[in-house]
This record gives structure tokens, sequence and C-alpha cells, in this order.
């Protein structure tokens, strides 16, 4: 019995071994670099670069409320397009309108409820209903609590558009 007890040990920490350095180094990878990795972003990503925001999402502390690929599709945009049918200003407006400046996790939010003023100086809603964290009202977060080096990426359904309140 001290044998099999012994084996499996060895099993489960081998595992660990092998899994635990995969967690530390996803805790070490940025917001952008989590974004270029993950392949639903490619979208945000363009966009990102085009608007020279790259560098700056990579240091500070944020959180970005991130739209899918599948988000921006809904509004006829994607990787290839999205640099050319905005100004670098406009693309800079809505990319900050997706940021907070600091880092804010699932529950943190929960007591931020209502108006935040997000990246570009402007207000949304934040809010909580049917078990889900909203903004603007039609912006599902579909995954929270993404764990950045740099802050927090809440996964959300569609693009955040404004002005809030509508």
């Amino acid at each position: 019995m001290f044998k099999k007890i012994s084996a499996a040990l060895l099993v489960v920490s081998m595992l660990m071994t092998l899994i635990l350095p995969s967690v530390s180094a996803a805790e070490e990878k940025t917001i952008v670099e989590i974004a270029v990795a993950d392949g639903r972003f490619d979208t945000l990503v363009a966009a990102v670069v085009a608007a020279d925001l790259a560098g700056a999402l990579s240091g500070g502390e944020w959180t970005v409320f991130a739209p899918t690929d599948d988000a921006f599709a809904k509004l006829g945009l994607n990787a290839g397009n999205i640099a050319t049918a905005f100004t670098k200003a406009e693309l800079t407006d809505i990319l900050l309108y997706h940021v907070l400046g600091s880092e804010v996790f699932s529950d943190k939010a929960l007591t931020l409820l209502g108006d935040v003023t997000m990246g570009n100086g402007q207000l949304a809603g934040l809010k909580y209903y049917d078990g889900s964290i909203y903004v603007n009202d039609d912006s599902k977060v579909i995954i929270a609590d993404v764990n950045a080096s740099n802050g927090a990426i809440h996964v959300v359904d569609t693009v955040i558009l404004g002005p809030w309140p509508r």
C-alpha cells in the first residue's frame, strides 16, 4: 500500500511541476501579450497597434473590457479593416472607452456599479444583471478576471459604444 501511495504522490508531484510553471508564466504576461497569444482578439490587437497603444497597455495598471473578434464582426470590423475604418484619434478614443485606469476584478466591479469613468474620460454604466456584469447595458462580460501582470481583462461579447447614458 505504501508503494501505491508513493507512486501516486510521485505522479501528482510531476503533474504539479508541469502545471505550475505555466500558471506562473501566464501571470507574468501583460494584457497585450495575453491578447496577442489568445487568438480571439486579432481585431482588438490590430486596433491597439494602429492606435499606438500597445506600449501604454503593456505597462501601468489597467482593466480592459476586451471585445472578441466576433464582437467587432457585429459592426463589420476585422483585423484587416479596423485601422482604415477609423483615424488614429478615433481608434484611441474607442479603445480607451474599453479601459479603466486601475485593476478591477469582478468582485470589486460589483462595488462600483453605476457610472464609471473610462480611460477616455467618458462615463460608462456598469451593472449586474441575471448573474453577469454588463457595460452600457449591452456589452456582457462573458469571461471575467483574466489576470495579467499589469491588470485584469474581462472579455466582452459586444464592442462598448458610447455615450452613456443613452
